[in-house]
């Protein structure tokens, strides 16, 4: 990923004193057809400490116990801070106390093989986030003897790194005035600036990194930018928001002009579609066969599933079984009987996973569209890393 949003040119005297944003204003009003508000003015010196007082003391007496804020190891912020993109800290909770027992610092991530790290993920999503931190732990010992650099810029030159994550491990872990902006910090610093337009798009972008930056109280890294993590996470949440619970609600320009839960205009999410995915349990002498994604799939890379396909139009799911062991592995297989039924999301669709035992009693399977294939007993499949639908149907096979 590219280095982190840092102010543009135009940005150097703003973040000087207390100008009014009329440049960014300006280019975002071209980009939209908005009612726009008055040109922001970043808060003077004494705004900005009354700011960050506000939170910080919110922060020190509400702020949730969470296992990765009682440390400030640098390896343990990176995982958490990963983990915790685009999923909630319910679900990550016990993935991270596993993950942390299993793999303790980025040299044991780093010598762990990529189906150990991806079953120790399986069940958490976006697969493409542990091997980011596979590849990044990797380059961490190959460069840095094993320990996470201190500074943003050298943490964005390690692979698996981004913005986002550079500025959380350098400014929790080592106390770098740098700043986050995630989903969380998106929702606050719209709302409290009442900025209109896409956060996701340039400018307003741009003005967000160069706001959060500029927040930062001095000495303050840390608290302060997970103070407005925590409040985006539990006070200010995209729908209900608990305004009277907030602790700069008085500073809020959003909330006194009446438009909170209209901010931020992010793009509206595309309609969600139906899928009816058919899969084959085909058995031989107790055994179920497997087969393994190849490494450039677009989802569950390397990953193991029973053979699949999506149903086309007017086809049965006892056609779409047999072409599924057909062009996976080669087989005639048909349809004995249904065995499962999982419902499960990705992404914008919304799937029905129908799984059938299946019989294929002759010819030997070759790995035509997989990377590999094998027999497994129902007990030794819970070694492999499956997707969380087929391992919901390899659940119900032991």
């Amino acid at each position: 990923m590219l280095t982190a949003p840092g102010p543009p040119t135009r940005f150097a005297s703003l973040l000087a004193g207390s100008l009014p944003l009329a440049g960014l204003s300006k280019a975002r009003s071209e980009l939209s057809t908005r009612p726009r508000s008055p040109p922001l003015q970043l808060p003077d010196a004494r705004r900005r400490a009354r700011l960050a007082k506000a939170l910080l003391d919110w922060y020190g007496r509400e702020k949730r116990d969470l296992p990765w804020r009682r440390t400030r190891d640098p390896y343990a912020v990176w995982v958490s801070e990963v983990m915790l993109q685009q999923t909630q800290v319910a679900t990550v909770l016990p993935y991270y106390e596993r993950w942390m027992q299993r793999f303790p610092t980025a040299r044991a991530l780093a010598e762990a093989a990529e189906d150990e790290v991806l079953h120790a993920w399986q069940g958490l999503g976006y697969y493409s986030r542990a091997r980011r931190l596979l590849q990044g732990a990797r380059a961490v010992v190959e460069r840095h003897g094993g320990q996470l650099p201190d500074s943003a810029e050298a943490l964005l030159a390690l692979p698996g790194i981004g913005p986002y994550s550079a500025g959380a491990i350098a400014s929790i872990a080592y106390g770098q005035a740098e700043p986050i902006v995630d989903g969380n910090v998106v929702r606050v610093l719209t709302r409290h600036f009442a900025l209109r337009g896409d956060p996701a798009r340039a400018p307003l972008k741009a003005e967000l990194w160069a706001l959060a930056r500029a927040l930062i109280p001095e000495g303050c890294a840390s608290d302060f930018n997970q103070s407005l993590m925590e409040l985006g996470a539990t006070v200010c949440t995209p729908k209900q928001p608990r305004c009277d619970g907030c602790p700069v609600r008085g500073q809020c320009a959003a909330h006194a002009e009446g438009i909170v839960e209209q901010l931020p205009e992010t793009a509206r999410r595309p309609e969600t579609t139906a899928l009816h995915v058919v899969a084959a349990l085909v058995w031989r002498r107790r055994r179920v066969l497997v087969t393994q994604l190849r490494d450039n799939a677009p989802r569950w890379a390397g990953m193991w599933q029973f053979p699949n396909a999506q149903r086309r139009t007017k086809e049965t799911a006892e056609q779409a079984l047999s072409r599924a062991v057909r062009d996976s592995v080669g087989l005639d297989a048909e349809a004995t009987g249904l065995c499962a039924v999982v419902k499960h999301g990705v992404t914008r669709y919304r799937i029905t996973l129908d799984a059938y035992t299946a019989s294929a009693p002759r010819g030997r399977p070759r790995p035509l569209g997989c990377q590999a294939l094998r027999w497994c007993a129902p007990d030794e499949l819970e070694a492999l890393a499956m997707p969380a639908a087929h391992r919901k149907i390899a659940g119900k096979l032991a």
